[in-house]
């Protein structure tokens, strides 16, 4: 049983763990939305009144776009490798439990087999381990065989 309570103890900390991953991602999305949004306002408003060339604001504009457009892509890569993160949190909690279960299973098998509470006497215990197919046989004895389907 201390196995189990370990592994229930990790098990708890992992909603909690998702829930701030999630957050973070929820953030830097809303961030990266603001940052687009100006982007499209500046790009509207260069469109609309484009300097020329030799225009200091128009190299500004371009700097600031770039600087722009380099916070939303940093924020995409903080993106993914969070959702990477959480991927791999969640995998490796799913790798555990597969490898605790196999473990427990194993250990069932090895385990001398008492009977069960619920059994009410050996040859339940036996038709349970032979898939019911005494009860089956039985059933078929009482309804008189087996019955034939009606001709048309």
């Amino acid at each position: 049983m201390l196995h189990l309570e370990e592994y229930l103890d990790t098990l708890e900390a992992l909603p909690m763990e998702l829930q701030r991953q999630f957050t973070l991602m929820r953030e830097l999305d809303a961030l990266s939305q603001d940052i687009q949004e100006q982007m499209k306002k500046s790009t509207s408003e260069f469109i609309a009144n484009p300097p020329s060339k030799d225009d200091p604001q128009h190299t500004e504009y371009l700097r600031n776009f770039v600087q722009l457009f380099s916070t939303v892509l940093k924020h995409g890569e903080e993106k993914v490798a969070l959702a990477t993160q959480t991927y791999d949190l969640v995998d490796k909690h799913i790798r555990k439990l597969d490898d605790d279960l196999a473990r427990f299973e194993e250990r069932q098998l090895t385990m001398p087999r008492l009977p069960h509470a619920w059994a009410s006497s050996p040859r339940e215990e036996d038709e349970a381990a032979s898939g019911g197919a005494r009860k089956d046989d039985a059933r078929k004895q009482r309804r008189g065989g087996v019955r034939e389907s009606p001709q048309s």
